[in-house]
């Protein structure tokens, strides 16, 4: 059985987002973590001293508890599946400071949450929770956009820049997500400087993949938001897949990486690896 984490504020971004996890795994068993992570600090000191302690349960754990129940049988009413089931989580801890202790004691396997899309004058892909878990937490993320509704992930595009290594591991990590002997890998090398390097990356796909399951590229001179942004709209792309390297993700985050360029247009969604 797998455990997997369907982060919640109850915005309808996050409803969606798990909307497209149950159809995803629509046939697997599945142990899903509803989590509804509270900011304690929306709660002073005052509050504390002046509300009972029946009011102070039912503003801070009482409501949140409730809609994550209500939510779990409508989930359980549209989506029929013996396969499924549901464990409801509420926490006020620092936000990833939560996710990280349910990825450790509860051994999740993915963490699935949504996004708010394009928004303000910055085209604001990723919120603020999204980022942190990318960067703070050490977890398979499928990332799904706003209103984005569930296609089968048929054609999966995998980039790769010089600090990505290709890993039987990590394969089999995509392989799970979009279920085996499913879709079609799009891989591309894409080597920006055309530094002399050579990568095993053929070897591990034809470990794992049949030929006619991937094509691979190899991309020299050109930067890898460009190759992205032209592949994807050349290309029918349902899932894409981006590698993120812990010691330089800041730098490539906040320097214009090539995920943080893309990401201003990312339509479909993301299923995010760690090194």
């Amino acid at each position: 059985m797998k455990n997997i984490i369907l982060l919640t504020d109850f915005s309808n971004s996050s409803k969606n987002a798990m909307h497209y996890a149950l159809q995803l795994f629509a046939n697997q068993t599945i142990n899903f973590h509803l989590v509804y992570v509270h900011k304690a600090s929306a709660f002073t000191s005052a509050d504390l001293m002046t509300t009972g302690n029946d009011n102070l349960y039912a503003s801070i754990v009482k409501s949140p508890k409730e809609d994550l129940e209500d939510l779990v049988v409508r989930l359980k009413n549209s989506f029929k599946n013996k396969k499924h089931t549901y464990t409801t989580h509420i926490d006020f801890d620092v936000f990833t400071d939560a996710v990280n202790q349910l990825v450790d004691t509860k051994k999740i396997d993915l963490i699935v949450m949504g996004t708010n899309g394009v928004t303000g004058a910055d085209e604001v892909v990723f919120g603020s929770h999204t980022l942190n878990v990318i960067r703070k937490v050490i977890c398979p993320t499928l990332i799904i956009p706003k209103d984005f509704k569930f296609i089968k992930p048929n054609n999966v595009l995998l980039p790769l820049d010089l600090k990505d290594q290709l890993t039987a591991q990590r394969l089999k990590n995509i392989v799970n997500v979009i279920g085996e002997g499913n879709g079609h890998f799009h891989v591309l090398r894409i080597n920006q400087d055309n530094t002399d390097v050579t990568f095993d990356d053929q070897a591990v796909l034809k470990q794992l993949l049949q030929d006619s399951l991937y094509n691979y590229y190899n991309i020299s001179n050109v930067p890898m938001h460009y190759v992205i942004d032209t592949y994807v709209q050349t290309n029918t792309i349902d899932l894409e897949v981006f590698i993120i390297q812990k010691t330089s993700f800041l730098e490539r985050l906040f320097s214009g990486s090539p995920i943080t360029k893309h990401s201003k247009i990312a339509v479909v969604p993301l299923f995010i690896l760690h090194d």
